[in-house]
């Protein structure tokens, strides 16, 4: 390519302004600013009709002058231009020829009079802003004059190879850079017909002694053939490397990760690529984790120098969660920082709960006293399934001991088992659930939802007449009491005329057990039911949901399998306010205890010394026959082991809210979003039913072991503070022996 008589060959200089072609239908206008103008003059370009877009760009010559570029797609016909100063002056006109008329840019002669500096920038510029701006990243001209700009700039460019392949068209490249160069901002791929940009976040290791810094990212199909040109930008400049694949075959991902245990950023890099990647590749990850992991590093308990340990670090989507211990027996102690994949530190106390806490000593047998703590690190991005994120202990010198958990938890599920027990329950108090332990536990039902659903379904004899009332009994691991409860319906003569029956197992370990027994039980009293089998443990609110999603009657019935009724009626009698009133919303019956005393005779909300609303359970303990539990009213609210609404209702409402923890207050939350709606909850002394309490909860080592109980009543309260406390001030609360209903008029009835 040649320029034509406007430029001064000998010296690359514009005498003129002149237009090249940059191309196929593109244009663009050079000018060097005449020495009468200063150097910072602010140069437009005026036409009748301007073009979009019109870019310009000023770039610093070598001896202080300023280059004008405008680039456009100029009009098919010959247009004037003008030249002009910000205040309006005329300094030049050119004509604006059709772009298939123009000279092509020789970019060799454009770069012989511009600063080192800008011609990093006009290649920075040709990649990002024109590129961008005109769509032109397939236009083979164009495609040519990037080629000779990198060629121009770097003549023989550095290599750059390909490490192994992590996943189907994903590669894992390797280079050096000038550690100069900076952040690395923006990766492109330039191949013989194309240009690309990788949408890729490169990983730059420490210094080697050769003085150039190790650089890795991963390539992602469809790039150019090798060999193709590489460009790194980044504010300080550019980096142009050549990668040419001279290899038959590269090492196996897991080959390479076994044999790479040191660069662990790379591997940081490698688990966050592959958890973005369709299902399954997050499993990889994983089993390159367990299979290969780092080794754990703590600081031994020391009683002179600082110590510590991190033993809980889940890497979550919306953060990570670190716990541990140290001993600071000295101002030598700085604190313990998350190191993140570029190696940058984010210190733990910015959001971090203490709390008094043991270590284990020299010896197995012996303890110590040392700090707990756990803190929750907001990220801007997923680091994905990432087992062994790296912490690090500060001293005040500056100086740093590393810190790396054994592998983590990756199954949701017991991750929330690992954060339930991440803080002991006597020190589980607001600071710590607020900032820290709710956020966690929030990702993590979120994702264990998104994991949850129906496995199997099996129906036993249910009519194709639609009920008046579905009931819904949630099963975990405890089958004892099907057969009284199921014998107790049986000899409820409206009941079996009314109703169908779902069981949701909510422990699909037992489902041959299960199904077994479901059997005998139909072919012995002949029930309607249907089996909704999940497909792993989801908890009481997810189980009451999915099996409401099967329910056909007009009534819903939530009904604990450890509730068996007393005698028959009960459901009738339950059934009746809720088709009768359009004012009660929900209604509950009495409870006993299997020893006849008083188990639920409706629900209510008592603060706790930390100021926390628990529910209580009006006149529990007390006498079956208790005159205060005999009388039919409203009351803030229901249990969830036997509650009845309409499905209407249940369904307006959202049915269960499901982010409480394992199950509880999931009744309360529901009842507050009913009593929301304006509508009533009723309490029913005349329906009586058995209550084994908790039998089934008591199964879950993660629920007793841990701090759900009063997670949940913290959320519980967050979220229904105002209307609990206005709800309390009521009758309700003033005399627990004898509720008042908000219009002070209660009926009494014999309690069944």
């Amino acid at each position: 390519m040649t320029f034509d008589e406007a430029i001064d060959d000998a010296t690359g200089v514009f005498r003129n302004a002149k237009i090249f072609r940059l191309g196929a239908d593109l244009a663009i206008l050079v000018w060097d600013l005449p020495s009468p103008l200063p150097a910072t003059t602010k140069c437009l370009l005026s036409m009748d009709r301007s073009p979009v877009p019109l870019v310009s760009m000023m770039l610093p010559l070598g001896h202080g002058r300023q280059r004008m570029f405008w680039a456009m797609r100029p009009e098919q016909q010959p247009v004037n231009a003008d030249i002009c100063t910000e205040h309006g002056d005329i300094v030049e006109t050119v004509v604006m020829q059709p772009a298939h008329m123009l000279t092509p840019l020789d970019v060799e002669a454009l770069f012989t009079d511009l600063a080192p500096g800008s011609r990093i920038k006009f290649v920075n510029n040709l990649l990002t802003v024109w590129r961008s701006a005109f769509r032109i990243a397939g236009d083979h001209l164009f495609h040519m004059i990037v080629e000779d700009a990198l060629h121009a700039l770097v003549p023989e460019p550095q290599a750059a190879s390909i490490v192994c392949q992590v996943a189907q068209g994903r590669h894992l490249i390797e280079t050096a850079i000038n550690p100069d160069l900076g952040d690395i901002i923006a990766i492109y791929a330039i191949g013989a017909t194309s240009i690309a940009r990788m949408a890729v976040k490169p990983v730059l290791g420490r210094r080697a002694k050769s003085g150039l810094q190790p650089c890795h990212f991963i390539a992602e199909a469809p790039f150019p053939s090798p060999p193709f040109l590489i460009v790194l930008l980044s504010k300080n400049g550019a980096a142009i490397r050549q990668l040419a694949d001279d290899k038959p075959r590269h090492p196996s991902l897991q080959n390479w990760w076994s044999k790479n245990r040191e660069a662990v950023e790379l591997r940081e890099l490698i688990v966050r690529c592959l958890a973005a990647l369709p299902e399954g590749s997050a499993a990889t990850a994983i089993d390159l984790q367990v299979n290969a992991p780092l080794p754990a590093t703590r600081v031994a308990k020391s009683s002179m120098h600082p110590s510590g340990e991190v033993d809980l670090a889940l890497a979550l989507d919306d953060g990570l969660l670190a716990g541990g211990w140290f001993h600071a027996p000295s101002s030598a102690f700085a604190g313990i920082d998350y190191v993140r994949e570029d190696g940058t530190a984010v210190p733990l106390d910015a959001n971090s709960y203490k709390f008094p806490a043991w270590a284990e000593g020299k010896d197995e047998k012996s303890k110590t006293d040392v700090t707990g703590f756990v803190a929750w690190i907001p990220l801007p991005e997923s680091t994905g399934p990432l087992l062994q994120p790296r912490f690090q202990l500060r001293l005040a010198s500056g100086a740093v001991r590393p810190l790396i958990p054994k592998p983590q938890p990756f199954e949701p599920a017991t991750q929330r088992n690992h954060v339930l027990r991440a803080v002991p329950p006597q020190h589980a108090v607001d600071s710590a659930f607020r900032t820290i332990l709710a956020p966690a536990l929030q990702d993590i039902e979120r994702r264990l939802g998104k994991t949850i659903e129906v496995d199997t379904t099996k129906d036993y004899s249910l009519s194709e007449t639609t009920p008046l009332v579905s009931i819904v009994i949630p099963l975990y691991k405890v089958l004892d009491f099907l057969r009284f409860q199921l014998s107790g319906m049986a000899t409820d003569p409206w009941l079996v005329a009314n109703a169908e029956i779902i069981f949701v197992l909510d422990s699909p370990e037992i489902q041959d057990e299960t199904e077994h027994m479901l059997g005998g039980l139909h072919l012995l009293h002949g029930l309607p039911m249907k089996l909704v089998v999940m497909n792993r443990n989801s908890g009481y609110a997810r189980a009451c949901n999915a099996g409401a999603r099967f329910a056909r009657g007009a009534i819903l019935v939530m009904l604990n399998s450890d509730v068996v009724p007393k005698g028959p009626g009960w459901l009738q009698v339950l059934s009746r306010p809720l088709l009768e009133n359009s004012r009660v919303g929900a209604i509950g019956p009495k409870l006993l205890f299997e020893d006849g005393s008083l188990q639920h005779a409706g629900l209510y909300f008592g603060r706790d010394q930390r100021g926390i609303w628990l529910n209580h359970h009006f006149n529990k303990g007390m006498p079956g026959d208790y005159a205060p539990a005999q009388q039919a009213r409203e009351v803030p609210g229901v249990t969830g082991a036997c509650l009845v609404t309409r499905r209407a209702t249940y369904e307006r409402v959202g049915g269960f809210t499901e982010d409480y923890v394992i199950g509880d207050y999931e009744d309360s939350d529901l009842c507050l979003k009913i009593r929301r709606l304006g509508l009533q909850i009723a309490y029913e002394p005349a329906a009586c039913l058995y209550h084994f309490e908790r039998r089934s909860i008591r199964r879950s080592e993660d629920y007793m072991r841990g701090v759900a109980s009063q997670y949940n009543s913290w959320l519980h309260t967050q979220r229904w503070e105002d209307d609990i406390t206005d709800l309390m001030a009521n009758p309700f609360g003033r005399d627990q022996d004898h509720p008042a209903t908000t219009n002070g008029r209660d009926r009494e009835r014999n309690a069944a």
